[in-house]
Formats: C-alpha cells, sequence, structure tokens
C-alpha cells in the first residue's frame, strides 16, 4: 500500500485540516490512475495565500512530491477559509501530471522548476481537459485565457488549447511541438511563477 502524507500536520497559520486534504489526495490519485504502490508526498506552503498561487507536481525516485501554495485551497468569498472544491479541481490536475511523469511518455520531461510557461501552460491545458471529462468542475474559458496568455491570442493558438483539452493521449514530445506550433518554444526558459514564490 501506498504511503499519503500532507506537511504540515497539522497547520498553524490557516484553519485547514490536513487528514481532510489528505483524503482529497487520495481521491485525486484514484482519478489520476497513480497505482497504489506509489507512495504520495504534498506539501502545502501555508504562509502563501492568493494571488500567490501556482503548484507543483514531480516525480523522485518512483515518489509522487507535490507542492502548493495554500492559496491555491481558499475559499475566493471567505477569506483564509478552506475550499474542498477548489482543493479537489488542484489536486486532480496535479495527480494526472504525476501520473503523466510515471509513465514512459513523459520520461524526458524535466522537473516542473525547470518548464516553461509554454510547456507548463499546454501540460495544464491536457491535465485539466481529462479533468473535466472525469467529472471534475474545470472552467475551460478561464483555462483558455491562461494557455493564450503564453501561447498568443489567435487561431493556431486557440486550435492547439482545443487539441490539449480533447486529448486523451499526449506525449511530452506532443508538448514541446505544440510550443513549436504557437511560437512559445521561442520565448526561451523561463522560471513558472511559482518557483519564484518558493524562494520568498
Amino acid at each position: 500500500m501506498s504511503s499519503v502524507t500532507v506537511t504540515p500536520d497539522p497547520f498553524t497559520l490557516v484553519p485547514y485540516d490536513a487528514a481532510e486534504i489528505r483524503a482529497l489526495l487520495e481521491d485525486a490519485a484514484a482519478l489520476a490512475g497513480i497505482s497504489s504502490g506509489v507512495d504520495l508526498a504534498l506539501t502545502v506552503d501555508e504562509e502563501l495565500f492568493a494571488p500567490l498561487t501556482g503548484h507543483m507536481s514531480d516525480v523522485v525516485d518512483g515518489r509522487v512530491v507535490l507542492w502548493i501554495s495554500g492559496g491555491n485551497f481558499e475559499d475566493n468569498k471567505r477569506p483564509c477559509h478552506f475550499s474542498a472544491d477548489q482543493a479537489r479541481v488542484d489536486l486532480s490536475v496535479m495527480a494526472l501530471r504525476a501520473h503523466d511523469r510515471l509513465t514512459d511518455d513523459f520520461a524526458a520531461a524535466p522537473p516542473d522548476a525547470e518548464l516553461s510557461r509554454g510547456e507548463r501552460a499546454a501540460w495544464d491545458a491536457y491535465a485539466l481537459g481529462r479533468a473535466h471529462r472525469r467529472g471534475i468542475d474545470v472552467r475551460r474559458p478561464r483555462q483558455l485565457y491562461d494557455f493564450r496568455l503564453q501561447h498568443g491570442f489567435t487561431d493556431v493558438a486557440d486550435a492547439a488549447f482545443g487539441r490539449c483539452w480533447d486529448a486523451d493521449h499526449i506525449t511530452w514530445e506532443g508538448v514541446r511541438e505544440i510550443c513549436k506550433e504557437t511560437g512559445a518554444v521561442d520565448r526561451g526558459t523561463s522560471k513558472v511563477p511559482v518557483d519564484l514564490l518558493r524562494q520568498k
């Protein structure tokens, strides 16, 4: 059986329940199809709150290592209060991307901190589309806007987003090809915003 850990436990700065988050993470892992023999470790940065949000999914020595800002779990209508619905969305996307990393199709993908913003946006769109089809409440227009910010406000970018969103299977090379199509690859490498936040 896998080990699922949430840090911190207990939370000291925000009224979050580690056990509730752990249960949501277990559900997300099952939804993503992560093997029951894979350990998962989630770190929630309770010092970071909206608009300082972001998350990262990596695999280290076969173990899923996740990081997320506490702001990602915050209820938009009640600051500093936990939103299970929002947590379910983010944890599902994180788990789907972690599952990708556990396959040969994404073996060549660099750690999240080394992804370009275009690569991350394309991979997120692929994960979010799958999450939506599996019953997670994801808003497509918002994700399209986020994709356009990195790939351009063009018909080519919109078509690329549609392919990511609707795809049942994309490889890391497929993500790279999409970035080439839209021109996002020409922007060069850049750290994802969340990596900068971690160095606060």
